[in-house]
């Protein structure tokens, strides 16, 4: 199982999305999210095997997941609260993000909070990445029982997903049990290990 460590984001656990959804089978793309955290937050870098990415949305808050767009779900305090936070980014570093404990009861983040995040994408022939950073500052305004130093665990999903892209899609690192798409389930979230400094193997 993938673990989440204080390292470098390079050499950080890969997250395989190998989950074809809804029976949307034709994409075949290789998408893989590596997560890694140190001393100021969070850093997760999404790498996806698809040339040309479909790009229509250009400003954040827009409908990203209609674009070739990857997606990170997370509640950083499981233990104490049921709100997570829907990161989504397309392959532009145009992000859409709210919290909340569902699709209809959630707010959207800042604007400065979204351009905090330090979006970074970069565009290939065979392939796009995307990554940001996610600070225990914002972290801790959601979620005020957090401390890195007591994690052992989130909980989450990683998806990709392009509903209007040449061929539609939807992948996922754990199963999603819906009979339509929907992402915003939490009872399908699963536990994303972190492991304590004290644990890494150098």
């Amino acid at each position: 199982m993938s673990k989440i460590k204080k390292v470098s984001l390079k050499d950080a656990d890969r997250f395989v999305l190998n989950k074809k959804l809804w029976g949307f089978d034709a994409y075949d793309a290789e998408v893989y999210a590596q997560i890694a955290y140190d001393e100021q937050g969070f850093k997760i870098k999404f790498t996806i095997g698809e040339s040309n990415p479909f790009i229509e949305k250009k400003q954040h808050f827009e409908e990203v997941c209609e674009d070739s767009c990857v997606e990170f779900f997370v509640n950083f305090t499981p233990k104490q609260s049921d709100k997570y936070i829907n990161f989504e980014v397309n392959a532009a570093g145009v992000m859409y993000a709210a919290i909340g404990t569902d699709r209809y009861n959630n707010s959207f983040l800042q604007l400065e909070e979204i351009e905090g995040l330090n979006i970074h994408t970069e565009i290939k022939e065979e392939y796009w990445t995307v990554s940001y950073e996610i600070s225990y500052e914002l972290i801790k305004k959601y979620y005020p029982y957090f401390d890195i130093k007591q994690c052992d665990y989130i909980l989450g999903n990683l998806y990709k997903c392009g509903s209007k892209t040449a061929y539609r899609h939807y992948l996922s690192y754990f199963e999603v049990g819906t009979e339509k798409p929907d992402f915003h389930r939490p009872e399908y979230f699963g536990k994303l290990i972190v492991v304590g400094q004290e644990s890494v193997v150098r």
